[in-house]
């Protein structure tokens, strides 16, 4: 297995964050990493808006937590190392308290781009291992940019309404030094086909 590989083996959810904010040459090595994802037919349109705003940060990340409905809270359901809002109901914040989070945008009228947004994401996640950025993948944006309070930030964001919040990502510097442990790969998850 060659470095790039292991890293991403290595990879893990990071819910637990340093409040000190990531620096920006770190930022724009995470942005090209997501701006030079692959992206159907090129057309390059996902919108990724970088808020570093704590106070923005902690209202958008509330009101996401508010769009999941979470019933019987279970520890380690996610994460014993690492918990997440189901692990957690006290957690309030589904962006557990990152000093960095981008949101994903993608028009709704072109086939795939939801797809461009998750895959900008991926390439954005694993970008910020390789330089010793915790990052989380966080959904329900669009449930949370469905609100009237996430419309009129969308709006205070310049983002038209032709386009539709399509995922989270929350960047910060890991507060634990050693990373939660992976959990074992379920068997049969790839088939070879005859």
């Amino acid at each position: 297995m060659n470095d790039f590989i292991k890293m991403m083996v290595n990879r893990r959810t990071i819910r637990r964050f340093k409040q000190e904010q990531i620096k920006s040459d770190e930022l724009e090595q995470i942005l090209q990493a997501g701006l030079f994802a692959p992206n159907a037919g090129g057309r390059q349109s996902a919108i990724i808006v970088v808020c570093q705003n704590a106070a923005m940060n902690d209202e958008l990340g509330q009101l996401n937590r508010q769009t999941e409905t979470i019933v019987n809270p279970s520890p380690g359901r996610i994460s014993f190392e690492q918990p997440s809002i189901l692990d957690d109901i006290n957690i309030k914040n589904a962006f557990y308290s990152a000093p960095t989070v981008l949101t994903l945008f993608a028009r709704k009228d072109i086939y795939n781009l939801t797809g461009d947004c998750f895959v900008a994401a991926e390439n954005m996640v694993i970008a910020a291992q390789s330089i010793g950025i915790g990052s989380c993948i966080v959904g329900r944006s669009s449930m949370t940019f469905a609100t009237e309070r996430g419309r009129e930030i969308q709006t205070a964001w310049g983002i038209s309404d032709e386009f539709e919040a399509r995922i989270h990502v929350v960047f910060g510097y890991p507060l634990d030094e050693t990373p939660p442990k992976a959990k074992p790969r379920n068997d049969g998850r790839v088939i070879f086909a005859k």
